[in-house]
């Protein structure tokens, strides 16, 4: 009989792309992969476009009695689910998506594992790390939160992150980038979705960025952001791209001396898996935790902290520090005392579901 694992969260990339990379792990290991999300949010596409079986549960946020109830629902096909799946583990990656197949789990005694993106539990893992066989944890700062007879459950795994990071050479993206050895490569990123203050803080140095000629800029913009700036942008230089957003954003990182960017879980452990000296503007929102991710990198001493009514002189910050060779490297030194082994195989291998 094939070994059978249920992958469930849902909502943000941030909780989808780490449990696909362990789900692609597990189907190169021949484990029949089954992922439960919800009906009306991303995973909805991500997850079958890259070609695993999904259930979706029609979860919302719990704001109103209608959405009580139909979350009550399916939280009972959530049981359902498991009792006719007779999966060998369900691994949860937070959000209150995850709640109900990881309560199904709990309840019908099957091993449920845990995986922990952020410095601090978000709400849904905050319940279940009790009850899990383990619980994997990006950083081990969490253990601060966790009461000592729960932390023999808790492994420091890094966040599980797309296969191509762990191959990637930053002479070889400079080489394809044909970036000069003279030349200083800033990345600018408020993620997929953009973010304003960081736009508004590059437009008031542009000048500054376009008279720098030795300065190659990567601004990644945001898709709502990118027709209004290029309208402001009346000159640029040949050697700098602004776009909406680079597909190819981890090569780019990869090549580049200096990183200004959010905070969000993946983005933190990308730069420390790529060893990149970063300027960091967490959102404002102490509940998306992105404040205490961002505080993992200023600790350490490979990060500098600035928050969005700051992004001017972040971006200061930035054009003076990504020229200060010295500095630089010893915040690259810095750094590398924050990986972790692959943080993906890490989480499978120490599944309980394999057999001699």
């Amino acid at each position: 009989m094939s070994i059978k694992v249920i992958i469930t969260t849902g909502g943000t990339g941030g909780h989808i792309y780490p449990a696909l990379s362990v789900a692609e792990e597990l189907r190169e290991r021949g484990v029949k992969v089954l992922f439960v999300g919800s009906s009306t949010r991303m995973e909805k596409e991500i997850v079958p476009e890259a070609g695993f079986d999904f259930i979706g549960l029609n979860l919302k946020t719990l704001k109103n009695i209608k959405n009580i109830f139909t979350y009550t629902i399916n939280l009972i096909k959530g049981f359902f689910i498991v009792l006719r799946e007779k999966p060998s583990a369900i691994i949860g990656f937070g959000n209150y998506i995850s709640v109900p197949m990881v309560l199904a789990g709990v309840i019908l005694r099957k091993k449920v594992y845990l995986q922990e993106q952020n410095v601090n539990f978000g709400g849904a893992n905050k319940i279940f790390y009790r009850f899990a066989e383990k619980t994997f944890l990006a950083f081990d700062k969490t253990y601060e939160e966790i009461p000592q007879k729960y932390q023999k459950k808790m492994i420091i795994s890094g966040n599980p992150l797309r296969k191509e990071i762990y191959s990637i050479e930053s002479k070889d993206e400079r080489e394809k980038l044909k970036i000069e050895n003279e030349e200083k490569v800033l990345v600018v990123t408020g993620g997929s979705l953009g973010a304003k203050a960081i736009n508004d803080g590059v437009l008031e140095h542009w000048d500054e960025i376009v008279e720098n000629k030795k300065l190659r800029l990567y601004w990644a913009t945001g898709e709502d952001n990118f027709d209004e700036i290029s309208k402001k942008l009346t000159k640029i230089k040949m050697i700098d791209t602004v776009k909406p957003y680079f597909n190819n954003l981890i090569n780019i990182m990869s090549a580049a001396d200096l990183i200004v960017c959010r905070a969000g879980a993946i983005t933190i452990s990308e730069i420390i898996e790529l060893e990149k000296p970063a300027i960091i503007i967490p959102y404002n929102s102490k509940k998306v935790g992105q404040i205490n991710n961002a505080e993992i990198l200023q600790e350490n001493g490979s990060g500098i902290i600035f928050y969005n009514f700051e992004t001017g002189k972040s971006i200061e910050k930035a054009l003076e520090l990504v020229n200060d060779k010295e500095k630089l490297m010893g915040m690259m030194t810095k750094i590398k005392n924050l990986k972790v082994k692959n943080a993906t195989q890490t989480i499978v291998e120490n599944l309980d579901i394999w057999r001699n």
